[in-house]
């Protein structure tokens, strides 16, 4: 399988550091990219602040795609945080984000469900399944 997206060490980082400072509650961010390389994580509020779902607020998610847009990036996809589960969607990520996210968008998930060892993996979410794929790490 090839890898649907291609990010620094860094950003993996970033979306582990944000998932552990906003728990208990599950983080949220959008990821913008240039040629199928991640450039920017953008940070989101979840605006359900639960740790159990989350969502983005529609005037935040599009000032994010607005700053996307004057850097010269796309909208990839998502990543989100799972504080008790596995890196993998929920049923309810699943029904939330398939209708208008669907591929070529990738959904990360991070689990810090083991604190000591979190773990992020992504998805494409089509209809009612979420598809593993592999992403690659450069220094």
């Amino acid at each position: 399988m090839a890898p649907v997206i291609t990010l620094r060490q860094e950003h993996l980082d970033a979306m582990i550091a944000h998932a552990l400072e906003d728990a208990p509650n599950e983080c949220c961010g959008m990821i913008g990219a240039r040629d199928g390389a991640v450039t920017a994580l953008h940070r989101a509020e979840n605006a359900e602040a639960s740790p159990y779902r989350f969502s983005i607020d529609f005037r935040e998610q599009r000032r994010i795609e607005e700053a996307m847009d004057e850097a010269g990036d796309s909208l990839a996809g998502f990543y989100h945080s799972h504080t008790g589960s596995p890196a993998r969607p929920s049923p309810t990520d699943i029904r939330m984000m398939n209708t208008f996210f669907g591929p070529p968008f990738v959904h990360f998930v991070v689990s810090i469900a083991n604190r000591e060892r979190p773990d992020v993996r992504v998805f494409h979410i089509e209809g009612e399944a979420a598809t593993e794929q592999e992403y690659t790490v450069e220094a």
